[in-house]
This record gives structure tokens, sequence and C-alpha cells, in this order.
């Protein structure tokens, strides 16, 4: 179980740090009205879905090294807690221990 568990954090801190990058080609061509386009940042390797978020709201997710943001239903509840739910994506947060260490440890700011 704690080789799922670590492989999961690890996924998602990969999807995590792709969308790091759209938002620093895309913040400074985006208006506040604007969505950026992020990938899913869900522990399943081969998801590719897109989640429309306003740069603003993207930027205030990424101040917490432990939160992610995934399509509803993409949840990892034996890593993490569901702590807001929008119509195009939940809010998570990383359990303690093993994944939270692995996020911030990722964490790219």
């Amino acid at each position: 179980m704690n080789e799922r568990k670590r492989r999961i954090a690890e996924n998602e801190a990969i999807f995590r740090s792709v969308n790091e990058q759209v938002n620093k080609v895309t913040g400074s061509l985006s208006t506040l009205t604007d969505l950026m386009q992020i990938v899913c940042e869900c522990g399943t390797r081969s998801c590719t879905e897109r989640i429309p978020i306003p740069p603003d709201e993207y930027v205030r997710v990424r101040d917490d090294a432990i939160t992610f943001l995934v399509k509803p239903g993409h949840d990892f509840p034996e890593t993490e807690t569901v702590v807001a739910k929008e119509p195009d994506y939940w809010l998570v947060r990383k359990e303690p221990g093993m994944p939270a260490e692995i996020a911030r440890a990722t964490d790219e700011e």
C-alpha cells in the first residue's frame, strides 16, 4: 500500500509541474476573466482530462503545496481528502505522512 501511495503522490506532482509551466506561459497572456486549461492533477498517470480555471484561482490553490486540482471523482481517498467541490474540479489536500511529504518536496515554489 505504501508503494501505491508513493506512486499516486509522485504522479500528482508531475501533473502539477506541467501545470506550473502552463501557468508561466499563459499567465502573461491572460486577464483575470480568462480561463486557463490545466491538466487534471490526479494520481492516474494516464489521465489527460483538462480543467478550466481562472488564473487567479489557480495561483491561490498553488499557495498551498499539499493541495491539488482534480476532475470530480478523480480523488484517491487513501492519500487525500476532498476539501472543496466546484462544477469543473475538486480541490484535494494530501494526507499527512508520505503523500504530503512528497507534495512539499516537489513543490516548485
